[in-house]
């Protein structure tokens, strides 16, 4: 069997002015499945279609040469259009190829996707086994697929059928490494404001989250069940990246690390007995409030310099209507104990909140400028599929399933697809404007960036200029 996997651009003209701002990120998931069919004894090739700049006529031309017998694509919402394209394209090319697509998108619509669309089967949850499991089938020349957990397949009646659930994978340590050998990684960043030194790559060190914010779409990739890797063997992987592949900057994808406090000493002080820590960098995503001081130094020690910190808003009020158990004081307080240690913060923000306005947006702004973060991004609040907060939107007031604005950093208000009652679509945008500038056109943010900092490129820095006017 030969597996052709592929890691969809999105249309970037949605983006508009914002659009010079993102840079192609480790498809970790896609990397995972990879790894998996290669250690299952499968021929695998992998495309970038953004990282690589490939059109669909490039697709095309590379799925041509290389004949595969399954096509897999890992599917966000921005990007199922380009996705839905590429099927239609690779038909007429392949018609006898079987097409396989996951991600959260994927596991909110399989029954719609296979009904619907020219795909023959939608993962669910960890996939790595399901799709061994599937390629075995298919090798066999099977048609009946109900034996497979975790799958959304198309009977021979042309029914779409969901088979039960694959029990989530416990063991996360027997997993083979991602197929990084497969992906162009000197191309990959992660984000502007995420980007210490290159090449670099990413690691998950967990999978799920016990908490449930209502803008997450997490439950829909595993995520309620949290499940966590022994911290040597991540540290194994971790020296495994920097020798074979030179990596100086790891990139936690987990969305919350560390969250058990015991596994982070025995990791960091397994980095530093190794010297890791003078070769390779790393940085996480986490909450502020697990951010006590004795973690920010033991996070420093070992090799951290940088963390994302998941703040939302500066208002109590806001972040209770989404279900975000924190509060500003533990927000001041987990970026204060960051900063004495040593760690450079950014602030995750989402503006745009059920029941925000304008006034309420200003707080946000004025609390972000006020913590002394190091970098800040301001993302409007998108109802991603899979979350509670789409649930409880969708057929009230998101009726469109224009996928391609599903972004956060949309242009058009015309084309906004949610906003808090009473809160004007042109206003939000405006907003989002004020608040980078508000933020980063200070004086003392301007030296700490081209000064101090010096990580964000100058052509990223023009990018994010152009983002701020409007």
């Amino acid at each position: 069997m030969r597996v052709l996997l592929i890691n969809p651009a999105m249309n970037l003209q949605k983006l508009g002015r914002f659009a010079g701002l993102l840079e192609p990120m480790p498809p970790t998931g896609l990397a995972y499945i990879a790894g998996a069919l290669e250690h299952h004894g499968v021929t695998v090739r992998a495309l970038d279609m953004f990282a690589d700049k490939l059109s669909g006529t490039d697709i095309v031309d590379a799925a041509r040469r290389f004949r595969p017998d399954l096509i897999g694509m890992t599917v966000l919402t921005p990007s199922a259009p380009v996705c839905e394209m590429l099927v239609k394209m690779l038909r007429v090319a392949l018609p006898e190829a079987k097409h396989i697509w996951g991600g959260v998108h994927a596991d909110v619509f399989g029954k719609e996707i296979v009904r619907d669309l020219d795909v023959d089967f939608c993962v669910h949850h960890d996939g790595e086994h399901t799709v061994c499991e599937l390629v075995d089938a298919l090798a066999a020349g099977e048609v009946d697929f109900s034996s497979i957990d975790g799958l959304t397949w198309k009977t021979t009646d042309g029914e779409p059928v969901t088979n039960k659930a694959r029990t989530l994978l416990r063991d996360l340590d027997s997993l083979p490494y991602p197929a990084w050998h497969l992906f162009p990684i000197h191309r990959y960043g992660l984000l502007p404001f995420a980007d210490i030194a290159k090449p670099i790559l990413t690691m998950a060190g967990s999978r799920g989250c016990p908490y449930r914010c209502d803008y997450c779409s997490l439950i829909h990739t595993g995520g309620k069940t949290y499940r966590r890797r022994d911290p040597i063997k991540i540290v194994d992987e971790y020296e495994y990246l920097v020798d074979r592949y030179g990596v100086k900057q790891i990139g936690f994808i987990d969305p919350i690390f560390p969250l058990v406090k015991k596994d982070l000493k025995p990791l960091c002080e397994e980095i530093v007995r190794r010297g890791l820590d003078k070769q390779c960098v790393w940085l996480s995503e986490t909450r502020a409030d697990r951010l006590d001081q004795e973690t920010c130094e033991l996070m420093y020690y070992g090799g951290c310099r940088r963390v994302l910190m998941g703040i939302e808003s500066g208002v109590d009020l806001l972040l209770g209507n989404v279900n975000k158990t924190l509060t500003t004081d533990k927000v001041r307080e987990g970026v204060r104990n960051a900063h004495d240690a040593g760690i450079q913060t950014v602030g995750l923000f989402m503006i745009g909140l059920p029941g925000e306005t304008p006034e309420l947006t200003r707080e946000t702004i004025d609390f972000a400028v006020d913590l002394d973060l190091d970098f800040a991004k301001f993302a409007i609040t998108v109802p991603f599929p899979g979350s509670k907060l789409f649930e409880d939107r969708w057929q009230k007031d998101l009726f469109r399933d224009d996928w391609e604005n599903y972004t956060t950093f949309n242009p058009d208000p015309d084309r906004l697809i949610y906003h808090p009652q009473g809160y004007d679509p042109e206003e939000l945008i405006r907003m989002q404007a004020y608040a980078l500038r508000r933020f980063y056109m200070r004086r003392k943010q301007i030296k700490k960036q081209l000064v101090d900092l010096r990580t964000i490129s100058p052509k990223m820095l023009l990018y994010g200029l152009y983002g701020m006017a409007i």
